[in-house]
């Protein structure tokens, strides 16, 4: 009887994982099809991956945290960038939105949970495609993947974990040096001063053999570095730790705001802002373990209180380069 009570355990745990990645494959399907055109921001692409997200919300029950509905208006001026292949019209503000939903349990802290969802349209600007014609950059890996699992841990953590309120943010504008997080990390929806700290997920969809994850953020707050280590060995992951709470993405923007911050990142590849950067080519198995070891985050600091901020040096994203390129940081 134990052992027959065992294999069931065994065979529902199986199932949610493939259950899990089946659902991840979906959104990550859509969010790098051609139909949206790359997803820069500022197009029409940008506006179907928004309303795309924004439904997830909905059917996952979180609350419309946005100032209209789920959606937080992002408007920006460019300034001339003599790298773009295509030049935009400076003259002009460029329009986009964040989509910010809420899980409320009623809690003193919330969580930040954030990923960005645009990407380089036709590659235009920050493409390391070499032709001079244009050509849709799906970024399944950047960042369909973080969009995905960002959704997948919204519905997981209902009814879990109930210490800390949750607000999840899909961030637009990333790809043009940070837009969309540095605009809500200025005008923010709720109380920053109760955020208890921000999760960030980057290109999280191409795990290796070796289970290599990179996280980094790791001194921004002494409570990370023990917890993350355990996690790793109970989880078979290879973690590298980088301690400096500014990079090339969104987590920077609430580490500026004095927040401890966490980003996760499987890795650089040779599809990196090019047109291949596929769905086809991400390891579904291995963004469920990327999700797992954050769950495990999420549910080891659930009852920790608000834990502890500490400035970095920050060395990682001058020392880093091979981490992530984007233009214009900040």
């Amino acid at each position: 009887m134990k052992i027959l009570r065992n294999l069931v355990l065994v065979a529902a745990s199986f199932m949610a994982v493939s259950l899990s990645a089946q659902t991840i494959q979906e959104d990550i399907s859509y969010l790098a099809s051609d139909e949206l055109e790359g997803r820069e921001f500022g197009t029409a692409g940008e506006v179907k991956a928004s309303e795309y997200v924004a439904k997830r919300f909905k059917s996952i029950g979180l609350a419309p945290m946005g100032e209209k509905g789920y959606y937080q208006s992002v408007s920006v001026k460019p300034r001339y960038n003599h790298h773009a292949r295509v030049q935009m019209d400076t003259s002009k503000a460029i329009d986009g939105n964040n989509v910010v939903g809420m899980l409320d349990n009623k809690a003193a802290t919330t969580i930040i949970i954030g990923a960005h969802f645009d990407h380089l349209g036709y590659g235009s600007e920050g493409s390391l495609f070499e032709s001079e014609e244009p050509a849709i950059h799906n970024g399944a890996d950047d960042n369909a993947s973080g969009v995905a699992m960002m959704l997948q841990l919204a519905q997981w953590i209902q009814g879990k974990y109930t210490n800390n309120n949750y607000l999840f943010i899909a961030f637009s504008g990333e790809e043009k040096g940070l837009w969309g997080s540095n605009f809500y990390a200025k005008n923010p929806t709720i109380d920053l001063s109760t955020v208890n700290y921000m999760i960030n997920m980057d290109m999280v969809g191409r795990l290796d053999e070796e289970n290599t994850l990179a996280v980094y953020g790791t001194g921004t707050s002494p409570a990370w570095m023990p917890m993350l280590e355990e996690l790793a060995e109970q989880e078979g992951i290879k973690l590298i730790s980088k301690p400096g709470g500014i990079g090339p993405s969104d987590h920077t923007s609430f580490y500026l705001q004095n927040l401890p911050v966490l980003h996760f990142f499987t890795g650089q590849h040779e599809d990196y802002h090019k047109p291949t950067d596929d769905a086809d080519k991400i390891n579904y198995q291995g963004m469920v373990k990327v999700q797992t070891y954050i769950e495990g985050v999420i549910g080891h600091m659930d009852d920790k209180g608000k834990i502890e901020f500490t400035k970095t040096k920050d060395e990682d994203a001058r020392q880093n380069p091979s981490f992530k390129v984007t233009l214009g940081v900040i």
